[in-house]
């Protein structure tokens, strides 16, 4: 223990003499009824555009950079004006790695046209031991604009055996309509949260959770098939549904249950196949 204490000393000096090269990127996407209207990627975020089948176009969310550090930042900004549609993913997990110093910071930020719709889809998020990330998931919706966002967090490596004892996870979502706010919710992990994640109250023996949340026209009528779907799957689940949204959570103590969960959940609502990445 005293030699573990002793190795992070050095690797702090470090880090505080040399100034560490960190990653940013800045990628914006906007989609009109005719087609792709923005595209601007800088840094490690790219956006990819496949060639699809799908009826809706699909933007598909690339950190070169291979995932993220203290002092990185990685902002998403994506667009769909009236009429339109998009779906937006990620190529694959995002991976937090230990941090020697600071936060990563992630914003994506959404904006939405009146009578479109937006599928916000990425992969799981994992936590390593030792990470720190504070994210912000932000949308302005229109009265008639439809949101289908997703995102799944995912604690420690099972397959490497990894259980966090350090971690620093702040991840907030604020969504409007109409410039009214009507969602918001807030994750913080810590520390000290660590030690009562494993009471029965809170986590037990779970350590992969999602949040999917419905907003649109329609929620409240699809509030039973919502509901039957969940009760097809093998994972724990919640939902709960006010104000035109749908609110479902997801918790396992797999990361591959509770991604087949999801898989099989949103091609019953969507009625459609997940983008191909999910299947890669």
């Amino acid at each position: 223990m005293f030699g573990g204490q002793v190795g992070n000393q050095r690797e702090s000096k470090t880090a505080a003499r040399v100034k560490l090269q960190r990653s940013v990127g800045l990628a914006k996407v906007g989609f009109a009824q005719n087609g792709l209207e923005t595209l601007y990627q800088s840094g490690c975020a790219k956006i990819m555009l496949p060639k699809s089948y799908c009826a809706i176009p699909e933007a598909i969310i690339v950190n070169t950079g291979g995932g993220l550090t203290g002092g990185d930042k990685f902002h998403i900004h994506a667009t769909v004006k009236a009429g339109a549609n998009l779906c937006v993913s990620s190529q694959t997990a995002e991976r937090i790695y230990r941090s020697v110093g600071g936060q990563a910071k992630v914003l994506n930020s959404i904006k939405m046209g009146a009578g479109c719709s937006l599928e916000w889809l990425p992969q799981e998020t994992i936590l390593f031991e030792g990470s720190a990330l504070n994210r912000k998931f932000e949308a302005r919706l229109e009265m008639d604009s439809c949101l289908l966002a997703l995102e799944t967090l995912v604690l420690g490596r099972a397959e490497m055996g990894e259980v966090l004892t350090s971690v620093n996870f702040n991840d907030q979502w604020r969504i409007w309509r109409d410039g009214k706010i009507i969602y918001g919710d807030g994750l913080r992990i810590d520390a000290q949260a660590l030690d009562k994640l494993s009471q029965p109250a809170v986590f037990g023996a779970n350590r992969a959770l999602a949040v999917l949340l419905y907003v649109a026209p329609d929620a409240t009528e699809r509030l039973a098939e919502a509901k039957s779907l969940l009760r097809e799957l093998n994972v724990e689940t919640a939902i709960s549904a006010w104000n035109g949204m749908i609110v479902v959570r997801f918790i396992s103590e797999e990361a591959n249950m509770i991604r087949s969960a999801i898989k099989k959940y949103l091609l019953g609502f969507r009625g459609r196949d997940l983008p191909r990445v999910w299947h890669m």
